[in-house]
């Protein structure tokens, strides 16, 4: 927390608070800055940070995962089922959905009643189903080949 009090480089946004996941994968830490709602009904994408520590626990890396912050509504716990949502990813970001957006929808899954969501990226299309926790990956020209034929099939 004090690293983030005095970079600039972590923006707070209004009605939101920052969850700090720490994470310790074969003696590598880190710590997942993820962005949280302060109000029901609302899923925040975005405005996410990746922090690594050595031995000593000295900061020794730190990247903005997403560049910008994506709210999506959802109504709460009493919302209505829905087949699929979506948010895009900026060159910067990556081509495939990053493992906070995993983490993001794992949290939120069972009371937005999504069934899936989708990560656009410029080559890539990451597919999360959120009632089997699977991830599905093609590519942006495969996406757009089944999006136009389906566009075809429902015209004749």
């Amino acid at each position: 927390m004090a690293e983030i009090k005095v970079d600039t480089m972590f923006k707070m946004y209004e009605n939101t608070n920052y969850n700090l996941i720490p994470f310790v994968d074969s003696g590598e830490k880190k710590v997942y800055v993820l962005t949280g709602p302060q109000q029901n009904g609302v899923v925040i994408f975005g405005n996410d940070y990746l922090l690594t520590y050595d031995d000593q626990n000295n900061l020794v890396y730190k990247k903005q995962l997403h560049k910008n912050i994506i709210t999506i509504n959802y109504g709460g716990t009493g919302g209505q089922e829905v087949a699929a949502t979506i948010h895009t990813h900026l060159p910067e970001t990556g081509d495939f959905i990053t493992s906070t957006d995993i983490c993001t929808l794992m949290l939120y899954e069972k009371y937005t009643k999504w069934k899936q969501h989708y990560v656009i990226s410029a080559t890539y299309v990451s597919i999360w189903d959120c009632e089997k926790n699977t991830l599905f990956a093609l590519t942006r020209k495969a996406w757009d080949k089944i999006s136009k034929d389906q566009e075809k099939g429902h015209g004749e």
